[in-house]
């Protein structure tokens, strides 16, 4: 379990926000949610250690973690689709035939497979956003932190990345913001932010309740998520 106390980030010399005493326990994926602005990105931030410490008030105990950034072109780091995902792999110092292995098993799962070869910068938005996704998962980490990584993903690849987390990453605490209300059905805890503060934290199966009390709208299509809970 890691044991945040409470925090303040001072995002600019007007802005400030708030995080109430948290603990985030292993196994657990956590879906921050909240208003564009309202300081989710901050938060994982803060925690990935891309915000000095004069602008943080509180101690955010040490801890290994990978972010995945909003955008993905400002992540790559390689040339091609296969070196990419090898990249975390070979600097964690895996062993040649398991950075082989875990970088062809993450790009057969995610229907990468066909793009190993192919040069980042000619891979659709979607496809890059895959592509950098795959390759942060692939991080050893005791906090795996993905900011609206489903912005450009259709509906099946959502549903995937969320089972290879439950599947793969049960000795990690995962947090992830979105704009999407509806992937509440895939977490376990709910964090909510509003007026640059946490307000919220709930299980996710009091969210429709929640989300009706506050009229949230949804965001993915009401037939997908219905047919993903009866499969569940």
């Amino acid at each position: 379990m890691i044991r945040l106390s409470e925090l303040q980030l001072y995002i600019s010399d007007s802005i400030s926000l708030f995080i109430p005493p948290l603990d985030l326990h292993e196994g657990t994926i956590y879906l921050l949610l909240g208003d564009s602005g309202c300081g989710k990105t901050s938060f994982l931030k803060a925690l990935a250690g891309f915000i000095p410490d004069d602008k943080i008030l509180g101690d955010i105990p040490a801890f290994r973690s990978s972010l995945l950034l909003q955008n993905p072109m400002h992540q790559m780091i390689t040339t091609t689709v296969e070196s990419e995902l090898k990249f975390p792999l070979i600097q964690h110092g895996f062993p040649d035939d398991v950075v082989e292995h875990k970088s062809r098993d993450i790009a057969e799962y995610f229907h990468l497979e066909s793009l190993l070869e192919t040069k980042l910068y000619d891979l659709s938005f979607g496809e890059l956003q895959s592509v950098m996704l795959a390759a942060t998962l692939l991080i050893p980490a005791d906090l795996l932190l993905l900011d609206e990584p489903t912005s450009h993903l259709d509906y099946p690849v959502i549903e995937k990345m969320y089972s290879w987390i439950r599947k793969y990453r049960q000795n990690s605490s995962c947090l992830i913001a979105s704009q999407f209300p509806d992937e509440y059905c895939f977490a376990d805890q709910i964090l909510h932010f509003h007026g640059h503060r946490l307000v919220q934290a709930i299980p996710a199966k009091d969210y429709p309740l929640f989300s009706r009390e506050n009229d949230f709208t949804s965001s993915l299509a009401a037939e997908e998520i219905t047919a993903y809970l009866k499969a569940i």
